[in-house]
C-alpha cells in the first residue's frame, strides 16, 4: 500500500463491478491480502505503479482507465519554471546540488539544493495566484 489521499484518485471499485470481478479475486491476481484491495476500492490507499498494473492486466483495462482524471489545466507552469530554474542557476548562482553529511555513513553527498527547492516553489505559488 502506498499514499494516503484525501478524494478519489483510482476507479478500481467501479472497473472491477463493471468487468465482474470480485475484490478478492484482484487480491489473489496480484498477490495482496484482501484488506489492501478494500483499501485501494474505498481510496483509503493507492496501489503501487506494479500493482496497478496487475489490476489492468486482470481487468483488461489501460492503467489510465483505471485512475480519475485529475481535471489539469495547462497554464505554462512547466515551460516558467524552468526559465526560471535558468536564471537562479545561471544570474544568481544557486547550485542544483550541495554536499551535506550523511550521518549514517558520515561522508559527504550531494542532494538537491534546498534554497533552489522553496525559491522554485515560491514561484510556482506566484504563478499560481497570478494566472
Amino acid at each position: 500500500m502506498e499514499k494516503k489521499n484525501s478524494k478519489s484518485v483510482n476507479r478500481i471499485k467501479q472497473v472491477a463491478k463493471e468487468k465482474g470481478a470480485s475484490s478478492r479475486l484482484i487480491s489473489l491476481w496480484v498477490d495482496v491480502d484482501y484488506t489492501t484491495v478494500s483499501n485501494w476500492s474505498s481510496n483509503k490507499y493507492q496501489p503501487s505503479d506494479e500493482k496497478l498494473n496487475q489490476i489492468g492486466e486482470l481487468l483488461q483495462k489501460d492503467n489510465r482507465d483505471l485512475l480519475e482524471p485529475q481535471g489539469r489545466v495547462d497554464t505554462g507552469l512547466a515551460k516558467a519554471l524552468e526559465q526560471e530554474l535558468k536564471r537562479l542557476h545561471q544570474e544568481e548562482g544557486i547550485p542544483y546540488e550541495i554536499e551535506k553529511l550523511d550521518k549514517k555513513k558520515s561522508v559527504s553527498v550531494k542532494v538537491n539544493n534546498p534554497e533552489l527547492v522553496k525559491r522554485l516553489r515560491e514561484f510556482a505559488e506566484g504563478y499560481r495566484k497570478n494566472r
